[in-house]
């Protein structure tokens, strides 16, 4: 462990403010302690692992380009990566859809890698079912990362609200209008009797 000739880990905030004035040091340490589940997240999300890891990179790029704006909650930057992440491979699947309508057309010489098995682990890695991805697919940016934040990453919805920068009951309503529309899939967070009552 090299931070500092084994003084204590500076947290996320205080890695944030140095940041915000320019440290690079200091974005490479927030990056170090969240690439990885970034990247989960991203491959989970896309199809391939150069495409998660453009993803990935786009999120951290943000870090720095917003870093004055990043929302830390409970003294971790990475609920708001999480978020970022989401938007930004939304973004990259719908532009990208006209092109691999137009790839699909092409023939291929079979040899295109697989990566199943890395999105696999990934999706084991977050504890997400293959129902879990198939319904991110379908949703749109904003409730992607409302079931990111609250059902992938167990995230309290006061504190995705504070990531996504909305009202807390937004962040219910949209929680409780996507598990309605993928009960199938999200059966095991349907809410209880007494949730769905209140």
């Amino acid at each position: 462990m090299s931070e500092t000739q084994g003084s204590r880990s500076p947290d996320d905030g205080e890695l944030l403010f140095r940041l915000s004035r320019g440290d690079e040091p200091a974005y490479r340490l927030l990056h170090d302690r969240h690439q990885a589940p970034v990247y989960r997240v991203a491959l989970v999300l896309m199809q391939t692992t150069w495409d998660a890891e453009e993803v990935a990179a786009t999120a951290f790029f943000e870090l720095w380009r917003k870093r004055d704006k990043v929302r830390v909650v409970d003294g971790s930057v990475l609920p708001w990566l999480l978020a970022t992440t989401s938007f930004a491979a939304k973004n990259s699947l719908r532009s990208r859809r006209r092109y691999q309508r137009l790839l699909a057309k092409i023939p291929q010489d079979g040899n295109v890698p697989d990566h199943a098995e890395d999105v696999a682990r990934a999706m084991d890695a977050m504890k997400i079912t293959h129902g879990v991805r198939e319904a991110l697919h379908q949703l749109n940016s904003r409730d992607s990362s409302v079931v990111i934040l609250c059902v992938v990453h167990e995230l309290p919805t006061a504190e995705a609200a504070v990531v996504l920068g909305i009202p807390e009951g937004t962040v219910k309503s949209r929680l409780s209008r996507v598990k309605s529309r993928l009960r199938g899939a999200l059966h095991e967070y349907a809410p209880s009797t007494e949730e769905a009552t209140a």
